[in-house]
């Protein structure tokens, strides 16, 4: 049996994720003919990294490296074996990607079967195979590797790096207690995590009725707890362990008890999205999440490159708008190779990117860090990237965290991108359904610039990971001046709402809702509200109402053909059914045409 053939068979095996089948027949006698033009044979020897015998030496004895390919076989594209891709992945990529279709088609198509067969036959074990790479990750023998070098088709062989975490900070920096923010009547209820919000204006955007609804999130990190009251089971698309190859994220056992495996990863995705009135509220509380487990808490080294890889073109396929990511990698990278081009995990980025993900990621927390020697603060790969969103960390009151990584990186770009709140940050604790916690560090800036973005992307759906880039360090607090610590300072999500990319100022929009009034309702002589708005020019028109998790309560208006000018309707608190709604906070979207708008509704009984 080829190693395609056990790929085939074992759907839940670590490269059955990546790897698909042929489709056709055919298509292997035809793919031999045409690699007769590159034997199969030994012939020239492909370069091996100096440094793959030992930094790719693992406990076991066997060194994990990477085997790049030189080519993808064109005929395989007609054997429509590229993967299955979501339709949002679809649209996404529509939408926001860089690539022409038929550049995307290339990258889709798998990694030559009869490559990997030939790879499994030296005996070397395949980890990951990476489309975007055209490569494949093993655990091989030295002997294995001198052997891989020596065929035609493979092109270089690299060290898999590590990830290397500093520890998450353990004495805070000096006022790190989130300022009060009293609330008004018509807020949502934030709790403690108000402040974390507040200095980055999301309450504004979430005034105008944006909560990162239709928005998917991939979460790359140790594992997380879904059994908290601030995560709503129904948001979770998907999830996959890449360290245990199998589906499920949160601790399985009393050994990752223990440890707490799924702790850091609770504390990141809850920061990003969870959502509990009085406790906590995430940028983008009405998310949805893809969820990808990749790393190991415990030891020095908490997780593998390939992995990263692995997961990125996963939650890609299934159709992540943003990622968000808390990981960085330097083990055996020098200060050299943050030049965008170099580490694998950048690579990574660089396609996500380009298939129209918005990637966010943590400066790192290295800036005191004494390890590695001679890496004085620096940030960690795959911050390096050009496309990427780096974060830093700050105070509740905007000084810089003692501990946050710093640029430029090797060519000299400024990083990070921008700052936000990363000492004493609200989120879950995994302790308990109804447990919370503070944690430090650019682990936890990082996922509220990223559910920022998501938020962004629900009030901009078109824009790309350029112009969402644009918009928010172009209007950040020190857009004017940026530098290698806070970057372009503390984004301002109203002022980015409002940016033109490519340009300044604010958008105009024509189609508008009025007024919603009254507003808290119902009162004691009206007990409905009334919803106005100005039609700019012929459109059907629809009015609904959602809840705070994004669900469509009740279509309180629906015509066809409307003339411009002014309209009204009314919702007298109800929903589909005839039920009266409980008293919260609700959102009314007017649609006309292509365009939609939202304003916020309370209903107090």
């Amino acid at each position: 049996m080829t190693y395609h053939d056990r790929a085939q068979a074992a759907p839940g095996s670590r490269v059955a994720l990546t790897v698909q089948p042929s489709g056709a027949p055919w298509t292997r006698p035809l793919l031999l003919a045409l690699l007769l033009v590159a034997p199969l044979a030994p012939a020239a020897q492909a370069p091996i990294h100096p440094a793959t015998y030992t930094l790719g030496q693992r406990p076991d004895g066997q060194v994990r490296a990477w085997v790049f390919f030189t080519h993808k076989p064109v005929p395989l594209a007609r054997a429509r074996s590229t993967p299955d891709l979501a339709p949002h992945t679809l649209d996404r990529r529509a939408r926001r990607g860089a690539l022409t279709s038929a550049q995307a088609a290339r990258l889709d198509q798998p990694v030559a079967p009869l490559f990997l067969d030939r790879v499994a036959e030296t005996g070397a074990t395949l980890r990951r195979v990476s489309r975007w790479l055209n490569a494949v990750s093993v655990s091989a023998t030295p002997e294995q590797l001198l052997l891989l070098a020596g065929y035609a088709f493979v092109h270089r062989i690299e060290p898999v790096r590590r990830l290397r975490r500093a520890p998450l900070p353990t004495t805070l920096d000096e006022a790190v207690v989130t300022p009060f923010m009293p609330l008004s009547p018509a807020q949502l209820d934030y709790g403690p995590s108000a402040g974390q919000l507040a200095m980055l204006n999301v309450p504004a955007l979430h005034d105008r009725g944006y909560s990162g609804r239709g928005i998917i999130v991939l979460m790359l990190d140790t594992g997380f707890y879904k059994d908290h009251a601030s995560i709503q089971p129904e948001r979770i698309l998907a999830e996959y362990d890449f360290l245990e190859d199998d589906g499920e994220t949160q601790n399985e056992n009393q050994e990752e008890g223990k440890v707490g495996q799924h702790d850091h990863g609770t504390w990141t995705y809850t920061a990003l999205g969870g959502h509990q009135p009085g406790q906590l509220f995430g940028p983008a509380y009405a998310c949805s999440y893809l969820l990808a487990k990749t790393e190991s808490a415990p030891g020095e080294f908490q997780g593998e490159e390939d992995n990263y890889v692995a997961a990125l073109e996963w939650g890609e396929a299934l159709g992540a708008d943003v990622v968000s990511s808390s990981l960085g990698y330097l083990d055996w990278y020098t200060t050299a190779d943050l030049d965008g081009l170099t580490a694998v995990t950048t690579l990574g980025v660089l396609w996500a990117t380009r298939l129209g993900m918005t990637v966010v990621t943590a400066a790192g927390n290295q800036r005191n860090d004494p390890f590695p020697p001679g890496w004085d603060g620096f940030i960690v790969a795959p911050a390096d990237a050009d496309s990427i969103i780096t974060v830093g960390a700050v105070s509740a009151f905007g000084a810089l965290a003692s501990f946050s990584s710093h640029g430029p990186t090797a060519d000299g770009r400024i990083k990070p991108e921008l700052v936000a709140q990363g000492l004493a940050v609200v989120c879950a604790s995994p302790a308990g359904p109804d447990r919370y916690t503070a944690k430090s560090g650019t682990s936890f800036s990082t996922p509220l610039v990223a559910g920022s973005v998501a938020l962004l992307l629900e009030a901009r759906p078109s824009w790309g990971p350029a112009q969402v880039r644009e918009a928010l360090m172009m209007t950040a607090s020190q857009a004017a001046n940026p530098d290698n610590d806070f970057g372009w300072g503390v984004p301002d999500l109203l002022a980015a709402l409002d940016y033109i990319p490519g340009g300044t100022g604010a958008t105009t929009y024509a189609l508008a809702i009025d007024d919603v009034f009254p507003n808290p309702f119902p009162g004691a002589v009206r007990p409905y509200t009334i919803i106005r708005w100005t039609l700019p020019s012929p459109s059907d028109v629809s009015i609904s109402v959602f809840n705070l998790l994004g669900q469509q309560l009740h279509t309180v208006y629906s015509r066809g053909f409307q003339q411009a000018g002014p309209g009204s309707a009314t919702w007298d608190g109800r929903d589909r059914n005839g039920r009266q709604v409980p008293s919260g906070v609700y959102f009314v979207r007017l649609s006309a045409g292509p365009t939609a708008v939202v304003r916020r509704v309370v209903v107090r009984r």
